[in-house]
């Protein structure tokens, strides 16, 4: 099963920053583009990817359970999104 998430677009850059942290949860925030740290955002994080998606709050928890249940990789999530608009399909 897949979802279809909205890519941000140029005039609004939105990302969505997602979160692996060393307890195994997985964590998100949708942010503006220029507020996404340099550094770590949570705390015990071992590694974070910012994708270029602006999912709603439901498909945000669609996302991270996929990625909970492990039937989603973290390492993927990067292969999805585009600052030039559009749509994504997550398979979640």
């Amino acid at each position: 099963m897949s979802i279809t998430v909205k890519n941000t677009t140029p005039d609004t850059p939105m990302v969505t920053l997602f979160g692996e942290l060393r307890d195994g949860r997985f964590v998100a925030k949708v942010m503006r583009e220029d507020a996404v740290p340099y550094g770590h955002r949570w705390e015990n994080e071992i590694d974070q990817a910012m994708v270029y998606i602006v999912p709603n709050e439901e498909q945000l928890a669609r996302i991270l359970a996929a990625l909970q249940e492990r039937r989603l990789e973290f390492s993927d999530l990067q292969n999805y999104g585009s600052s030039a608009g559009g749509t994504s399909e997550l398979p979640v």
